[in-house]
């Protein structure tokens, strides 16, 4: 049961950091020059030639689908598209969603949470002004009326998520003991049904110990062809982004550089091939939360890749004539990089790995959904995409095996093994993408990055001090060539940050 606290006009509101530093743009440049500070501590520290300076990236506004820049502050506010709070109630049993900082619930002025995008707040307000009505709503197809007893009763806390350009909303309420049970699912799905069309929210789910019920809206269609029921179960979001790709020649070869990334169908040209790329993402899962940094760092990841790809054609060896790039994708979550990377025209094949099944199921579904899963019908002159479930440490570890049984091989350097991976052979990866969770990579992923072939390695951090600890480790043998820093969640200490590294011996790009 909920714990009433007494008055809201008595009760604490939120002092720290990650509210008021909203509106103090002098908090958001010191945290900005403090990592950029710790980076170039760190580079100072290194034996490299020509150490590349910082660039500071500045998230996208995907709400005014302005293009992205690169100079400036980060937008404070209204960024986050996933956002859940503890759900209280007064002495006059009124509901409102909080937080906890420090263990202390605090309340949101006016209800809003500044770091919520403009559709969860309106979701915010909605939900809770229905939950707390007094008066019954009647339910215009059975007559029956309705005081959301059902939807209030052991409501704990609620999630929100929605989609990157705003438009879909789904709502999960938590249950605690003695949570949801069969017998009332008829009265919960009635008063769910209410509040998902008078919201108009895509879905609302209930969510107690071993039980869950969900209801959509009328007409709503979760999933295309090929997806599973256990998406299904989960709620799926919907997003879509658009690449502005520009041709030019290198060497008598096409080359393709991003000229922008878009929540928003862009303008015509004739130069110019505007690529619509789709995506399902499990709503349990996880994915970016911040629409407008996920924008300007998959812009940098593309314009990086055209430009190891132009560097790969200019300075090929001989033996090297017609090879193109491969990649290796870790942590490749529903591919929100993937799709982007083999739709850009610059890689000849991805292998991807993800550990949480839901995620890889739903890479392979937006594979499929975007025509470049390998083995299945695809688009002509499409990179194609092979997505395997795998712990990155133990992904590593086989590559490592699959090295010292390769050493040990006879003389014939021209030799081939497949790797116990179940991938193509090891060394016929040019590049490894990796973006870790905050813990940073397992030293068995820098050793394989460093005994390998990778002959360039891109990495995009949103922790700091994991980071430069693996970069102390891939320095020995890579030089830092690009670095960008962005503002990740305003008003937190969190930035992302992305590293471009070229191996020191590297004789083929």
């Amino acid at each position: 049961m909920r714990t009433p606290i007494a008055g809201f006009k008595n009760s604490k509101y939120i002092t720290s950091l990650s509210l008021l530093a909203f509106h103090d743009p002098i908090m958001v440049e010191f945290k900005i020059k403090t990592a950029c500070e710790e980076l170039d501590v760190f580079l100072s520290s290194l034996s490299q030639p020509n150490i590349p300076s910082t660039e500071v990236l500045l998230a996208a506004s995907h709400i005014n689908n302005d293009e992205i820049q690169t100079q400036g502050s980060s937008t404070a506010e209204a960024y986050r598209c996933k956002c859940s709070f503890q759900i209280i109630s007064d002495v006059n049993d009124n509901l409102a969603c909080v937080i906890r900082e420090n263990g202390t619930i605090c309340h949101l002025p006016d209800g809003i949470f500044p770091p919520a995008n403009r559709r969860i707040r309106e979701a915010m307000k909605c939900l809770i002004k229905l939950l707390n009505k007094r008066s019954n709503v009647v339910d215009e197809d059975t007559r029956a009326s309705h005081s959301f007893h059902r939807l209030r009763e052991n409501l704990t806390s609620v999630t929100f998520d929605t989609s990157w350009d705003e438009v879909e909303c789904l709502v999960t309420l938590h249950y605690g003991p003695p949570g949801l049970s069969q017998s009332c699912c008829k009265e919960w799905t009635q008063e769910a049904q209410i509040v998902c069309d008078e919201c108009q929210f895509v879905r609302v789910t209930g969510r107690s110990k071993g039980i869950k019920m969900f209801v959509t809206r009328f007409n709503y269609t979760p999933l295309v062809a090929g997806s599973d029921d256990a998406i299904l179960e989960e709620g799926v979001i919907h997003d879509a982004l658009w690449l502005s790709l520009q041709k030019s020649s290198v060497d008598a070869k096409s080359i393709y550089r991003v000229k922008s990334v878009s929540l928003v169908q862009p303008e015509q040209y004739a130069d110019i091939l505007n690529v619509q790329i789709l995506y399902q993402k499990p709503a349990a899962a996880f994915q970016h939360p911040n629409a407008g940094v996920m924008l300007t760092s998959l812009h940098w990841l593309l314009n990086t890749l055209s430009k190891i790809a132009e560097q790969h054609i200019t300075t090929r060896m001989p033996d090297a004539e017609g090879k193109t790039l491969r990649l290796l994708e870790m942590y490749n979550g529903a591919g929100a990089h993937t799709i982007p990377l083999a739709k850009s025209k610059t890689l000849a094949e991805i292998v991807a790995v993800e550990l949480d099944e839901r995620l890889v199921n739903a890479c392979r579904i937006n594979c499929r959904l975007n025509n470049c899963l390998k083995g299945e019908k695809s688009d002509q002159d499409q990179t194609l995409v092979e997505v395997f479930k795998g712990d990155a440490a133990q992904w590593a570890a086989k590559t490592l095996r699959c090295i010292r049984r390769k050493t040990r091989l006879s003389e014939d350097t021209n030799a081939k093994e497949t790797s116990n991976n179940g991938t193509m052979d090891y060394n016929e990866f040019d590049v490894l993408l990796v973006d870790p969770p905050r813990s940073g990579l397992d030293t068995t992923v820098c050793e394989m990055a460093i005994k390998g072939t990778f002959s360039r390695i891109i990495y995009i951090s949103c922790g700091r001090r994991a980071l430069l600890r693996d970069l102390k480790l891939l320095c020995t043998e890579f030089n830092i060539e690009d670095l960008a820093v962005i503002d990740l969640f305003p008003g937190t200490d969190a930035v992302e940050t992305l590293i471009h590294l070229k191996r020191k011996t590297d004789n083929v790009i």
